[in-house]
């Protein structure tokens, strides 16, 4: 598991019942953890996506963690900045950012509100984990940096 070293000053809420971190306090979530190894069950290719992602992304941005749930793997960093979805032959990956994406690659985009957009992208070999993938997922680890840190 990666780490982060969190500014001691960042007014983070932590879940009493998980542990989990959030911006503002009694943040609406699950405190469900979901063991991290089930996302892989008969899923291998899955997993090798998966691993090769997790480490191109710890080369781009540096350390973070992981929080296992069970509707993904979110990558947190000091707030979630990407989650990923194991197929068994795929990895779907969902990041937001503050503008709008044009590209091909773009399997779904969701306006969330004036500045802000989801997006999906699916990986189905190494050679989709690349240079502008990685650059936009910076970019949302990025925005979700307090402004204190």
């Amino acid at each position: 598991m990666f780490t982060v070293k969190l500014n001691p000053e960042a007014k983070l809420w932590i879940c009493p019942n998980c542990g989990r971190r959030f911006q503002r306090k009694h943040q609406m979530h699950s405190c469900k953890i979901y063991p991290l190894d089930l996302h892989f069950k008969g899923k291998p290719k899955g997993e090798l996506l998966y691993n090769s992602f997790k480490k191109a992304v710890k080369n781009t941005v540096g350390n973070f963690w992981i929080e296992s749930l069970e509707c993904c793997i979110h990558f947190v960093s000091p707030f979630a900045f990407a989650a990923i979805k194991i197929g068994t032959d795929k990895i779907i990956v969902d990041f937001s950012l503050n503008r709008k994406l044009e590209s091909c690659r773009i399997i779904k985009n969701v306006q969330m509100s004036a500045n802000r957009f989801l997006y999906m992208v699916e990986l189905k070999n190494n050679e989709e984990i690349n240079l502008e993938l990685l650059e936009w997922i910076r970019e949302a680890r990025e925005k979700t940096i307090p402004k204190d840190h």
